[in-house]
């Protein structure tokens, strides 16, 4: 692999990320509905949220609050 390609795949995250609603909050264990219905997840915070806030998961921990809107799934 060439150098430019190494560092664009240094780019991509190791983990894929999801959108998610918290339905649950017990800082700083929160569950979050993922947005394609694949169910609850738990995940852990150190930022503090609330019931309802959209928000980023990957790798079972909240990265960072997500916009509000509809959510559309690119398949890569």
């Amino acid at each position: 692999m060439s150098n430019a390609l190494k560092r664009l795949m240094a780019l991509m995250p190791k983990t894929p990320e999801f959108i998610g609603t918290i339905t649950s909050v017990n800082h700083p264990n929160y569950k979050v509905l993922v947005s394609d219905n694949s169910g609850l997840v738990m995940c852990t915070s150190q930022v503090i949220y609330k019931i309802g806030d959209k928000v980023f998961i990957s790798n079972n921990e909240i990265k960072r609050s997500a916009p509000q809107g509809t959510v559309v799934q690119i398949e890569v």
